[in-house]
């Protein structure tokens, strides 16, 4: 009968998870008595492992199987007077188990269950919200399941402006429970001196100062296209100062300072 009950569920958009697996902290479960309909509950299990049931309160549920949840609340809810017989049963809607992890510069960080309609990478990229303005557009999976962990690099920026639509499809990633996607700040530049628009700028790989100083606003009426200088850390990190030409690539976190006229 249960198993019977638990495939009619799974017909339906909501996520059901087997019985038999271990309630934990975070998981959503639905709670019913049959013939008592003002008992149904909907609630997340507590990181003390307790669910609030109404008339019996907080019951200690973490570890326990859903049958073994099922005949707790049945005996608490006949031995405390408030029912003569109880049928209970437990289903498991979320599990937190089946979650997949978004860090970084995306609109919503946080924990998102792997369900039916949410298994891939784009697909989580999508529930957090999107990349933010700040973020990067290389992503990091990093599989926590694999031993070490294994991190898998995608540049979304590359994927849909040149691949084909069997790459992208090969690089939208299933996640498995216990992955992590990170998105990092994107690395930027820096535009000083006598530009139009000094300031900070995302940066790509393979720009050129010319390219830096256009998204700065070009060189101002003051400035000159000669003696442009490029400050850069080196291996050691220390800051080194280097001639540039309108033709010279720039890196990640160069500042490009363009000189006043003499005359």
């Amino acid at each position: 009968m249960k198993k019977l009950m638990v495939a009619l569920l799974l017909s339906f958009s909501t996520v059901v998870f087997a019985v038999d697996n271990v309630l934990d902290d975070g998981d959503l479960v639905r709670v019913s008595v049959y013939g008592n309909p003002d008992l149904a509950t909907e609630a997340k299990i507590s990181a003390s492992g307790m669910l609030n049931f109404p008339l019996i309160g907080e019951v200690r549920v973490g570890g326990l199987s859903a049958p073994e949840t099922e005949h707790l609340i049945a005996n608490k809810l006949v031995s405390e007077g408030y029912l003569k017989q109880a049928q209970v049963n437990v289903i498991v809607l979320q599990s937190s188990n089946k979650q997949v992890s978004i860090l970084g510069q995306v609109i919503k960080p946080g924990k998102y269950s792997i369900e039916p309609g949410a298994k891939s990478l784009f697909d989580f990229i999508a529930l957090s919200g999107g990349v933010s303005a700040k973020g990067s557009s290389v992503i990091t999976i990093i599989r926590m399941a694999d031993n070490p962990p294994k991190r898998i690099s995608v540049n979304i920026d590359q994927l849909f402006l040149k691949s084909s639509v069997d790459v992208v499809k090969r690089s939208n990633i299933e996640m498995i429970a216990g992955d992590i996607i990170y998105v990092p700040e994107a690395p930027v530049f820096y535009v000083f001196g006598e530009a139009n628009r000094p300031g900070v700028y995302r940066y790509k790989p393979g720009m050129t100062v010319a390219q830096a100083i256009s998204s700065g606003g070009g060189i101002s009426t003051r400035g000159t296209d000669r003696g442009i200088e490029i400050d850069r850390r080196n291996e050691d990190g220390q800051l080194v100062k280097l001639s540039a030409s309108l033709s010279s690539e720039i890196l990640a976190d160069d500042v490009v300072t363009i000189q006043e006229r003499m005359f």
